[in-house]
C-alpha cells in the first residue's frame, strides 16, 4: 500500500474536535430517524437541528492549542456507548416494516445474530490490532446473515423504488431501454409524482436513477433474483472500507456503529439507493489514503451513481494536497462518470432525460418530509421558494472550503454538513436521504488520525 500524503497527516492543533462532534451528530441523527422513519414531527425536527449544529460544529468550530494523547481510547469509549444506544433501538423497535412472520419467536435468530455483531463490535473497541484482522471480516459476515434475514422475511415491500429495480433490471436483462419504459401505479394516487407523469394506472417515466444504480440492482436481481442483495453487499463492502481507511479501533468501531445504524435494516428493505452511494463515498475515501491513483475513477462512479452528487465536486478541492491537482482528479472523475452513464443515455436522450432529471426536478411538495420547508407550509404558511436549499448549501460549502480540515476526514465531515443541509431545507426529505448522512458522518469518524504520543508530545 502506498504511504499516507503528507496533506491527509492529522492536524497537531486540532486532533479530537472532527470526529467527536462527528460521532455525536451521527447518533443523534440516527436516533432522530428511529422515532418516525426519517418523516415529520417536533421532536424530530429538534433532532435534525441538533444534528446540523453538531455537524457544523465539527467542520468549522475553533480547533484546541495542544493535542491529547488520550483522545483515541476516549473515542473508542464514545462509540461503543453510541453501540449501545443504537442497539437498545434496534432491540425495542422493529427493524424493518414488512416483515412476514410467525412462530412463538420469531425474531429469535435476528436478536441472536444482532447479540453476536455486538460482542463483534466490542471485541473491535477494546482487543488488539491482530483481533481486528478477524474481527472486522468476522463482523462483516454477521452483518450480512442479519441483512439476509430481513430480506427473507421482507420479500415484496409495497414501495415504487422496489418496483422501478426489479421492473427495471428485468427489462435490461431483456435487452430493453429502462429509461423509456413505464411501471405500473402500485399506490393507485398521484399525489406522489408530478403532474401529468400518472394516466391509467401507470407511471410515464422510465428508470429515475442513473444508468450506475440500475447497473447494481440487475446484478443483485441476476445473481440472487433480489436487486436488494446488491445493497446488501454495498453496504458490507462500505464497512469495510470505513474499517480499514486508517485501521485501528475507531475505524472499526465507526464501521459498526456504521452497519448498526438502527433504521439502516428499514432501508435496505425498503430497496434506496443509498447503499450505493454510501459504498463509493467509502471507497474513494480509502483511495483517498491508500491508492491515490485509483481515487479519480472511484471519484467519479461516485459522482455517476445519483443525481445530487454535483455538490461533491467543490468539495473535492478538499481531498488533494494542492490546488493545482484539483483539475487532473475532476477530469478525470468527469470522464468515467460519462464512461458509464453515455450508453444508457445515447439511444433516447430524450427519455433518459425526462425520467433520470425532469422527474425530479417536478416532484411535487411533500408535507410529511423532516425539513423546515414541510414545517413552515404545515404551520399554515404558503410554500417557500424552492431555491432556499441551494442558498443555504452555496453558504455552508463556502463556509466547508475555506474551514474544513483539508484531508479525508475533513471532506466527509464537510459532505455530510452539506447534504444535511440541501436535505433540511427542500421540498423532499425522507429516511434514506438522512440515512447517507448518518453514514458520511461515520466515514468521517473511521478516517480522521489522531496523533500518536510521539506528534503530541513535541
Amino acid at each position: 500500500m502506498e504511504s499516507t500524503p503528507a496533506h491527509l497527516a492529522p492536524s497537531p492543533t486540532d486532533p479530537w474536535r472532527l470526529p467527536v462532534f462527528c460521532l455525536a451528530a451521527a447518533l443523534v441523527l440516527a436516533l432522530t430517524l428511529q422515532l418516525t422513519n426519517g418523516t415529520l414531527r417536533e421532536d424530530s425536527l429538534r433532532g435534525l437541528t441538533l444534528c446540523l449544529g453538531l455537524s457544523l460544529f465539527a467542520v468549522v468550530g475553533p480547533g484546541l492549542r495542544r493535542p491529547w494523547t488520550w483522545a483515541e481510547p476516549v473515542l473508542a469509549l464514545l462509540v461503543g456507548v453510541a453501540l449501545l444506544l443504537q442497539l437498545q433501538a434496534l432491540l425495542s423497535d422493529y427493524p424493518a416494516a414488512s416483515l412476514r412472520l410467525n412462530g412463538p419467536w420469531p425474531f429469535a435468530p435476528f436478536h441472536e445474530r444482532l447479540a453476536t455483531a455486538a460482542l463483534v463490535s466490542g471485541a473491535l473497541l477494546v482487543g488488539p490490532e491482530r483481533l481486528r484482522q478477524v474481527g472486522v471480516p468476522v463482523l462483516l459476515g454477521v452483518y450480512l446473515l442479519l441483512g439476509g434475514w430481513i430480506l427473507r422475511h421482507a420479500p415484496a415491500p409495497h414501495i415504487d423504488v422496489f418496483v422501478f429495480q426489479v421492473q427495471g433490471a428485468d427489462e435490461l436483462l431483456r435487452g430493453g431501454n429502462p429509461f423509456a419504459m413505464t411501471f405500473p401505479n402500485i399506490y393507485g394516487h398521484s399525489l406522489w409524482y408530478g403532474d401529468g407523469l400518472v394516466k391509467d394506472g401507470r407511471l410515464l417515466f422510465g428508470f429515475p436513477y442513473p444508468p450506475l444504480s440500475l447497473l447494481f440492482a440487475t446484478l443483485g436481481r441476476a445473481l440472487a433474483g433480489d436487486p436488494r442483495c446488491a445493497q446488501l453487499m454495498a453496504t458490507a463492502l462500505a464497512a469495510g472500507f470505513m474499517a480499514y481507511a486508517r485501521g485501528g479501533r475507531l475505524g472499526a468501531g465507526a464501521a459498526a456503529l456504521y452497519l448498526l445504524t438502527p433504521r439502516g435494516f428499514f432501508v435496505l428493505e425498503q430497496s434506496w439507493t443509498e447503499p450505493f452511494l454510501v459504498m463509493l463515498l467509502s471507497a474513494s475515501i480509502f483511495c483517498a489514503l491508500r491508492f491515490p491513483r485509483a481515487l479519480p475513477y472511484v471519484f467519479g462512479l461516485m459522482l455517476a451513481v445519483k443525481q445530487h452528487t454535483v455538490f461533491l465536486v467543490p468539495l473535492a478541492f478538499l481531498l488533494v494536497p494542492e490546488p493545482r491537482r484539483l483539475w487532473g482528479l475532476l477530469w478525470r472523475a468527469g470522464a468515467t462518470a460519462l464512461l458509464v452513464s453515455l450508453p444508457f443515455a445515447l439511444p433516447d436522450v430524450k427519455a433518459f432525460f425526462h425520467s433520470v432529471v425532469a422527474l425530479h426536478v417536478h416532484q411535487p411538495f411533500r408535507t410529511e418530509s423532516l425539513s423546515y420547508l414541510a414545517a413552515w407550509v404545515v404551520r399554515g404558511h404558503p410554500p417557500p421558494p424552492l431555491w432556499i436549499p441551494f442558498v443555504a448549501v452555496a453558504v455552508v460549502l463556502g463556509l466547508s472550503l475555506w474551514r474544513a480540515p483539508r484531508s479525508p476526514s475533513g471532506f466527509a465531515a464537510a459532505t455530510a454538513l452539506t447534504y444535511a443541509t440541501f436535505f433540511a431545507f427542500n421540498k423532499q426529505a425522507f429516511c434514506n436521504y438522512y440515512y447517507f448522512v448518518v453514514a458520511t458522518l461515520c466515514v468521517a469518524v473511521a478516517s480522521a488520525r489522531l496523533p500518536s504520543s510521539e506528534v503530541a508530545g513535541r
